[in-house]
Parts: C-alpha cells; sequence; structure tokens
C-alpha cells in the first residue's frame, strides 16, 4: 500500500504539483506566442529536471503552426513514442525536431 504521509507532506506534495503545472504552462503559452523556441525549451531541459520530464508531445503541439495531428505525425515520421520526455529524446530524433523548428 500507500506509506502513510503527514498533512505537512501532503501539502508539500500538492504545492509541488501546482508549481510544475504552472512552469510547464507558461512554457507551452511562450512557445505558442513565438517568445520562446524549441532550442530554448531544451536548453532549460538541461538545466531545470521539471522541464526534462515535460512530455515531448505536449511541447510540440505548443508550437506555433503545429496542431494535435500534425504534431502524431511529426512524431511518427521521426519515431518518437507518445509518451516520450524531453529527456528521453535520442540524439537524432532531437537533431530532427530542432531541423523542424529553426
Amino acid at each position: 500500500m500507500f506509506p502513510e504521509t503527514t498533512d505537512e507532506q501532503r501539502a508539500a506534495a500538492l504545492a509541488r504539483a501546482v508549481e510544475a503545472r504552472r512552469k510547464r504552462a507558461e512554457i507551452k503559452a511562450l512557445l505558442k506566442t513565438g517568445s520562446l523556441t524549441f532550442t530554448d525549451v531544451l536548453e532549460r531541459a538541461e538545466e531545470d529536471d521539471l522541464v526534462a520530464g515535460t512530455k515531448i508531445q505536449a511541447i510540440i503541439v505548443s508550437m506555433p503552426g503545429m496542431g494535435k495531428i500534425a504534431t502524431k505525425r511529426l512524431m511518427e515520421d521521426i519515431g518518437i513514442a507518445d509518451n516520450r520526455t524531453i529527456r528521453g529524446l535520442g540524439k537524432n530524433q532531437r537533431m530532427a525536431l530542432i531541423e523542424r523548428f529553426s
């Protein structure tokens, strides 16, 4: 079963989850407006575990001109699984995405 947690531990975990959602939403919004580039996100992922753990599908669909269908096709063409995170991208996948979005 799950370990027993105190109210303080649950509150701290909830606060971390809220912060994670806020940060991911901020990155996606900046991508959508063009204030942040795909390469910028990759650079942030090297320093920030939260960004590195973001699903690549969520990042791609946030790029200008990309919708759900175009994202799915691009990921299939490059060979990226639906559940892949930024951290989990291979070198060739990363290069193909940089090429596509630069």
